[in-house]
């Protein structure tokens, strides 16, 4: 292998991996731009020592062929381990926070760049454009798809006193005029209820008790913390 091929295989991996990087900078992600980038050209790297290493023992059994039955190449050694590394560092871009994970996207484009990493240090041109492009394509378009047909839900708890008992009517209208389901209820007391709920991410919590604490028939609402 020479020094071009391995110029170009680091540039690509660059040139890639700051693509994919810039999208999830630009969505203020906690892994972006030069995350992204180097997590490709270090599985670039790691790929391309495996390719080196293959060549090495190559050239070592073709100097002396009684080498071959002590050298021995395992070409998915170093892969495997690059694969482990990025699944820890992605680990660290997911965050949970009262029944909402965040960051499992990101952490998918990280592990996704070190596939596409490994196949440019490989030498797999065409493999690691076209999945380069690919990704691109899952983060860019399909969100927009995501966004307008798929509601995405965070599971929140709250907690309401009421004065009359027909507000337990009334809530669960509100909950159906906002397309917010109820996992659970909870009878606290007489006068106050534990809701559980799944609400889509377009309706804040200040939303849904401003809207509750509106009805003359309730007195008090608070979100509490969310344990499944």
């Amino acid at each position: 292998m020479n020094i071009s091929q391995v110029i170009i295989r680091i540039i690509l991996s660059i040139i890639i991996g700051g693509l994919v990087g810039y999208n999830r900078e630009y969505k203020n992600r906690p892994a972006g731009f030069r995350t992204h980038m180097l997590v490709c050209l270090g599985a670039t790297i790691e790929a391309l020592i495996q390719v080196q290493v293959g060549y090495f023992v190559l050239e070592e059994i073709a100097k002396n062929q009684a080498m071959s039955s002590i050298l021995h190449v395992d070409v998915g050694r170093v892969i495997c381990q690059v694969i482990s590394g990025v699944g820890f560092l992605g680990a660290g871009a997911i965050i949970q926070t009262k029944g909402t994970v965040k960051g499992l996207t990101t952490a998918a484009s990280m592990w996704a760049v070190a596939g596409v990493g490994i196949a440019i240090g490989m030498g797999f041109y065409v493999i690691s454009i076209l999945s380069g492009v690919s990704i691109l394509i899952v983060l860019i378009s399909l969100k927009k798809f995501e966004d307008r047909f798929i509601i995405n839900t965070r599971n929140l708890s709250i907690e309401i006193r009421c004065k009359d008992l027909k507000a337990l009517n009334e809530i669960n209208d509100f909950f159906e005029e906002y397309q917010i389901k109820i996992s659970n209820i909870e009878s606290i007391s007489e006068e106050v209820y534990q809701y559980k709920i799944e609400a889509p991410q377009f309706v804040t919590i200040n939303e849904i008790i401003s809207g509750l604490i509106a009805n003359e028939n309730i007195s008090r609402v608070k979100e509490i913390n969310y344990s499944c």
